[in-house]
């Protein structure tokens, strides 16, 4: 099987890439910027925009697989996009990477109502289908470091079963290779919960001794900061971390450690991996 990858030089499609080769698959690998100095391997590969009918025809031609794994782009246009290419092209299985707290009734948030809509054009394509729905993973707590700083927005009341994404490429990896996996949903947890600030903490202590506190940025005063200074990227964080105040993970599936193998990498072996 050869599976073209969207959105091949995001975070979490690396590690998926590198789990899908060394599984036996072919490979190709799209997006605008992807190049090969990306990765140890060769992978037959395609600089192109998605939304451009040229490029994305190109790049699904010959492929009997297609994973979508982007982000920060209309998903819902994106993904209508993708199908119809896939329809055209006979393509035979079609992943995509979604969110645990993805849906209907919590589509009153315009991210996770784009991304349950790319879902539903997917399940409704008449493609086989593979829909993952993973938690919050270990490689954000990166982003909640700022010069030096380590900034939480809000408080944050929620547990989460915080995944490692080589345990999450393994079980993508997986599900390609069961058919039993065909036309599920599965929700990628790892093996602990953790309160975001107490991982943080743990995170920082860990790896940014130097940072002595993690700081809690009020969201009211991050909404009216934004505003003032028209930080769309700011408005943006701010509007998805209150979300996340208000909406808890769902109960863990069994179905998901059935079939794809309960992930393995808590935090401490996480963060001997990373050390390496």
């Amino acid at each position: 099987m050869k599976i073209l990858v969207i959105g091949a030089s995001g975070l979490l499609a690396k590690p998926v890439v590198q789990q899908l080769d060394k599984n036996g698959f072919q490979l190709r690998l799209f997006s605008r910027n992807v190049n090969p100095s990306m990765f140890i391997n060769d992978y037959d590969i395609i600089n192109g925009d998605v939304f451009n009918p040229a490029d994305l025809n190109k790049a699904v031609e010959g492929c009997d697989a297609v994973h979508i794994s982007i982000s920060r782009l209309d998903e819902k246009k994106a993904t209508e996009a993708i199908v119809k290419v896939a329809k055209e092209k006979g393509i035979r299985l079609i992943s995509m990477v979604s969110g645990c707290t993805v849906s209907e009734a919590n589509c009153w948030f315009k991210f996770v109502d784009n991304k349950f809509q790319a879902e539903q054009l997917i399940i409704n394509s008449g493609i086989p289908y593979l829909i993952f729905r993973p938690t919050w993973f270990f490689e954000s707590l990166d982003l909640m470091i700022r010069n030096g700083k380590a900034t939480l927005l809000g408080n944050q009341p929620n547990p989460y079963h915080w995944v490692a994404v080589d345990d999450f490429a393994r079980m993508v990896a997986t599900a390609y290779s069961k058919k039993e996996a065909t036309n599920k949903i599965f929700y990628i947890y790892g093996p602990q919960t953790f309160l975001m600030k107490d991982l943080m903490e743990k995170y920082c202590k860990a790896l940014h001794p130097e940072i002595k506190k993690v700081s809690v940025a009020p969201i009211p005063l991050l909404k009216v900061i934004a505003t003032l200074t028209g930080k769309s990227e700011l408005k943006a964080a701010t509007a998805l971390f209150s979300y996340f105040q208000k909406v808890k993970e769902p109960e863990k599936s069994t179905e998901t450690d059935t079939i794809l193998g309960k992930p393995e990498i808590d935090f401490e072996k996480w963060l001997e991996l990373k050390s390496e």
